[in-house]
């Protein structure tokens, strides 16, 4: 049964699943193909200019499946559907990837908005939105290809033998005229007599002529087809290893998008396999050439060539089979330690009977790469210094593969470049290349052999670690497989970003919950600095370097992927689960979140990331004003020295006036396994414990009761704002002697203009404000005396001060009933 059909039960509540639907998609369209819909794998086929064909293929079934459901319907319903399917055809056929999105969004804000109609009313029946098949589109293709090859293999093994075969049967013909030779001598001379006396040939000379003419046209025809056959051969094998080493290039790319947080499947067990059969039926070919006596081939101008084209693939092959399996960090720092692993797919091939072969290690910068793609090598010329920069190609037993572990390199110093323009040291790259001598059994050649890692960062200092970071989110995402290195450009499109941070989070979240439509228009907002809170306004948009990394965003002191980044590890650190079961809204504007909120009842409240603050998460709630209206409040952004101190959900518990998690679910319902359990005190001690509470009317008090106690007090630390006209006055510059210790207390408090005594230094007032200034701390041994005359003026110090309010001297009194803040009970 389709979910679809769930929801349409709940009569009531179908206009809500309306406005989801709005503007966005028709739902008559998800109505009437409700269970076509759900069976599609919207999640699975990332935003990628590569699922293009995946999504146009959707978008033309949907179009079909929703043309077959009109065929069936009456009239009125049939109109409306053909109506529906050709602004379908017109609205996504240039976009066929945004139909993909939505679809997507729509079903996960569905399923949130069923889950949360079951949660706040009764009858609302249990059911989850059907899980949607996964479409590995890699894994699908890779496999396509392993068939592939399978399958070219194995016609080029058939024609190996065939060769093979006209090979021997030359041989045999080669063989059988010698032996005929001298059994018919005889012959030959009487038939020879026979013709110089003029007569005509003996019937058994021209059988025997016939026959031999007869086997010559036989060789003859043997040795073309033998050699065409091996031509074929060569094609085929030029053809499948073009295949192979296609299929190593898709893998270190993939293997670079998995540095970005891709699925990344490793199949160099199979290329390993298809790379050793090419390897042997390069051999065999070559085998067969060597046993051609070129002085008795009338066609071997047919194979001319056909060597050294095989060398070459060989060549080919046994430098493209020595590859970087495991890369070194892509940022890597100075004096810090690290490990990399290469391999060698032609491990059984490899002709080392006394010792392993030696790899070795250099690191090379962005020019150097360059010239040794175009030349094959590279200058001696210094860049950095490896530290155990060598390891053996040995063979392993256990796994059998062929590798060179590193396991304890680090880079000792590193030479800068000259850098172009502006650029700046966490975009400089460079690269570890990996080189060595080898040689294959079968053949007398020692191989050069190079291979690359990924582009990498170095930097000096932790500090450049976010910059760096940047740099590389950008190659792995945009580079071209064949490009120089390490070229990308300079401009990408927005639906392109929108894939890599998509990516980008969920790997660093470590969370199946990824970025929707909503998430992706605040974003697009914030980088391109507009304000328009549609998605078609910003698909075809180009999105720079500079405006990623380079370039602040506008009133901020940062960048966007300074921003981003620290979003992502507070979400990492503080905020995963919370994520994962929708709690947060996240990626959302103050004001949409006003629009938001504006639409619900009193005491609604969201989480979303600051927009300010880096790795910052903020409460916004809508709630009644003093001077009546409503408002949308927003605490002061909790980041990850915040939430280390007290977690979120209990924070969300300590702020009464938070009632219902947008849009109605109630707060304790969603945030109650987040709660701390509540602690209580031992061996006759109080609890102490941090609780937040928001008010905004009180910035911090702290002081002792200025009456005289023979009880043990205890210190409060209280806030208040600051008051308009009022001086902020330091307050204790040492520290309050408790018997549990010392504990540090605000610097100041704030005073109103009527209690600031701004007598003469000279004047000695024990317990008094002089010069602006709290002589002594309160305690309860020394005492305020604070006098009054009969017209209630100050008298002690100096004469007409104005009297402090009463509400005025109950603040300095701490008796005043003040809303915690962030206080914390000792």
């Amino acid at each position: 049964m389709a979910f679809w059909s769930e929801i349409v039960k709940l009569q009531q509540f179908l206009p809500q699943f309306q406005a989801l639907y709005a503007q966005r998609f028709p739902i008559e369209v998800r109505h009437y193909l409700a269970e076509w819909i759900e069976q599609q794998p919207w999640s699975s086929i990332h935003i990628n200019p590569a699922n293009e064909s995946l999504a146009r293929n959707l978008l033309e079934t949907m179009v079909s499946e929703l043309q077959k459901v009109s065929s069936r319907m009456s009239y009125p319903v049939t109109r409306k559907l053909n109506e529906y399917a050709v602004a379908l055809k017109k609205t996504f056929d240039q976009q066929p990837l945004e139909l993909v999105n939505i679809m997507n969004c729509l079903l996960m804000q569905e399923n949130q908005l069923f889950q949360e109609l079951r949660q706040t009313h009764a009858g609302v029946p249990t059911v989850t939105l059907p899980t949607q098949p996964v479409l590995n589109t890699n894994s699908e293709r890779i496999k396509q290809e392993d068939a592939n090859v399978l399958q070219q293999l194995s016609l080029l093994n058939g024609l190996i033998k065939t060769i093979q075969m006209y090979r021997s049967a030359i041989q045999q013909m080669n063989e059988a005229p010698d032996q005929e030779q001298q059994q018919q001598l005889p012959q030959c001379y009487q038939s020879q007599h026979h013709l110089q006396q003029g007569n005509s040939p003996l019937p058994e000379y021209t059988k025997r002529e016939e026959h031999v003419n007869q086997q010559k046209t036989t060789w003859d025809d043997h040795r073309r087809k033998r050699n065409y056959s091996i031509l074929e051969a060569v094609r085929s094998l030029e053809q499948v290893q073009g295949l192979v080493l296609n299929m190593i290039q898709d893998w270190k790319r993939r293997l670079q998008l998995s540095g970005n947080g891709a699925y990344f499947e490793d199949n160099l067990g199979s290329l390993q396999e298809w790379c050793d059969k090419l390897a042997e039926m390069n051999c065999q070919i070559q085998q067969e050439l060597g046993l051609i006596s070129t002085q008795e081939d009338i066609a071997s101008d047919q194979i001319s060539g056909v060597p050294e084209r095989l060398s070459s693939l060989l060549s080919n092959l046994v430098r493209s089979a020595f590859l970087v399996e495991k890369q070194p960090p892509q940022v890597l720092k100075t004096q810090s330690k690290f490990s990399s692993t290469v391999r060698f797919l032609l491990g059984l091939k490899l002709n080392a009977p006394t010792k392993p072969p030696v790899v070795k290690a250099i690191i090379i910068t962005e020019q150097q790469a360059r010239v040794m793609r175009q030349h094959g090598s590279i200058h001696n010329e210094n860049t950095g210094e490896i530290m155990n920069n060598t390891s053996l190609l040995e063979f392993s037993n256990a796994t059998k593969t062929t590798s060179a572990s590193f396991r304890s390199m680090s880079l000792k110093k590193i030479k800068r470049s000259d850098r172009r323009g502006t650029e700046s040291v966490t975009e400089e790259k460079f690269a570890v290349l990996f080189s060595s001598e080898l040689s294959i059994t079968g053949s007398e050649v020692k191989y050069h052999v190079q291979a690359i890692s990924l582009p990498i960062v170095v930097i000096v200092h932790g500090s450049q670690d976010n910059n760096a970071t940047a740099t590389i989110l950008w190659d792995n995402a945009f580079s071209e497989i064949e490009r120089l290195p390490f070229h990308v450009p300079d401009r990408v499109s927005w639906s392109q970003m929108c894939e890599t941070l998509n990516m980008k989070f969920m790997a660093e979240v470590q969370s199946t919950q990824g970025l929707c439509k909503e998430h992706f228009v605040f974003l697009a907002q914030k980088i391109f600095d507009e304000q328009s809170y549609s998605m078609e306004d910003f698909t075809n948009r180009m999105v720079s370097w500079s405006q990623f990394n380079k370039e602040n965003l506008p009133g901020r002191t940062f960048t966007f992927w300074q921003w981003f980044d620290g979003v992502m590890e507070l979400t990492k650190k503080h905020l995963k689960d919370y994520w994962n079961n929708g709690l947060i809204l996240g990626f959302v504007s103050k004001q949409y979140a006003n629009r938001l909120l504006n639409q619900r009842v009193n005491g609604t409240f969201l989480l979303r990331f600051s927009d300010s603050e880096i790795g910052g998460i903020t409460i916004a709630w809508i709630d009644d004003t003093e001077k009546g209206g409503r408002q949308v409040f927003n605490v002061q952004p909790f980041t990850t020295k915040d939430l280390t101190i007290r977690s979120l959900g209990d924070r969300v518990r300590d702020i009464e006036r938070l009632l219902h998690l947008y849009p109605s679910r109630p707060k304790d319902e969603a945030f109650k396994k987040y709660y701390t359990k509540e602690v209580k005190g031992k061996d006759g001690y109080l609890h102490a414990g941090v609780k937040t509470t928001v008010n905004g009317e009180q910035a911090q008090v702290v002081a002792q009761p200025m009456v005289p106690s023979p009880v043990s007090q205890s210190c409060v630390a209280c806030t208040m704002p600051e008051m308009p006209g009022w001086s902020q006055v330091p307050c204790n510059p040492g520290n309050i002697s408790y018997d549990k210790g010392d504990v540090a207390v605000n610097a100041s408090i704030s005073l109103p203009p009527s209690m600031i005594l701004p007598t003469s230094q000279n004047e000695d007032f024990t317990n008094a404000v002089q010069g602006n200034h709290l002589v002594t701390s309160f305690g309860s041994e020394n005492d305020m005396d604070v006098n009054f005359d009969d017209d209630q003026q100050f008298v002690r110090g100096v004469e007409n001060i104005p009297v402090p309010s009463e509400f005025e001297l109950n603040a300095l009194l701490n008796t005043v009933d003040m809303s915690l803040m962030n206080s914390t009970e000792f």
